[in-house]
């Protein structure tokens, strides 16, 4: 009997000194959004038993950002984060659960808390501050001894397209949105006569090119992950030449030029060019002062 309570008193003052310890001792994290990978740190190494790990950020929803328990189970997890998060296959036996967090975004920052579960039971927590940064000023950039071809090739990029955008009088808007806004719209209505079943492809050009959203027949048939469930193109509202698009989430990344083109078999009926500014980001700065 005094044994086990001896092992019980074990357990517990255990448990408490590891609480302390996580409460005592929370991190912060600063990367440069562009980078590769960020790793949030949390180890454990004394504590035996382990059964399951769970990264959360509880400012989202679903609040799951990774969980571990014999293995990675990615189905739970917030989509946001889908296949940009891994940990170590042997955290429960070495005690590093840190959570590796592939191309870190502006909208990744934020307090990440780690959470450490023995048979069902709660052990603790621990709390990381994310900070992801802007990159610096592209001038700034390119005065630095190497520059790298991506970046001088996406700078003649923007050149192009902005000595494109002059000299065939694409009509172009001006967007602002604010940090939290939870969705901002991309306008564009036309009465140009359209042909029946025309493709509407909304794409960014500058500073990173990518697909937002294509539509077709009243479907989404195409689009980059990045822009997956944040985008809406109104069916009722297409019929009557409204073609401006809804963006979920808005986050810093989300700052950059984009295209809307209509078309069908390869003619292009129309145009219209969208300038979203997210207020304070260093790229709108770039792309004009006259927002």
């Amino acid at each position: 009997m005094e044994v086990s309570m001896v092992v019980s008193l074990v357990v517990v003052c255990g448990a408490y000194a590891f609480f302390t310890y996580l409460s005592q001792h929370d991190s912060y994290v600063e990367v440069y959004e562009g980078e590769k990978s960020v790793v949030l740190p949390c180890q454990v190494f004394w504590l035996p038993e382990v059964t399951k790990v769970v990264w959360s950020r509880f400012a989202l929803n679903p609040t799951t950002v990774h969980q571990h328990q014999h293995k990675d189970e990615l189905h739970v997890q917030n989509q946001h984060y889908s296949g940009r998060t891994s940990s170590s296959p042997y955290a429960l036996k070495t005690g590093d659960h840190s959570l590796t967090l592939k191309d870190p975004y502006l909208c990744d920052s934020g307090v990440y808390t780690c959470t450490v579960y023995s048979k069902g039971n709660m052990m603790g927590k621990k709390t990381v501050q994310l900070q992801v940064k802007e990159l610096p000023p592209l001038f700034t950039r390119l005065l630095q001894p190497v520059v790298p071809l991506t970046g001088l090739l996406a700078l003649l990029l923007v050149i192009c397209l902005l000595f494109y955008f002059v000299y065939n009088h694409i009509p172009v808007s001006r967007v602002e949105v604010e940090d939290g806004a939870p969705l901002v719209m991309l306008p564009f209505q036309t009465e140009t006569p359209l042909p029946a079943d025309v493709t509407v492809e909304w794409s960014r050009c500058a500073p990173e090119p990518m697909i937002v959203h294509e539509y077709r027949n009243g479907h989404l048939i195409r689009q980059d992950k990045f822009y997956s469930n944040r985008t809406t193109l109104e069916r009722h509202r297409v019929t009557i030449g409204d073609f401006s698009l809804t963006l979920r989430n808005p986050c810093f990344r989300d700052s950059a030029t984009y295209i809307c083109t209509v078309y069908k078999n390869r003619d292009i009926h129309v145009q219209k060019v969208v300038r979203l500014k997210f207020k304070g980001s260093w790229w709108s700065w770039f792309l004009g002062r006259e927002y």
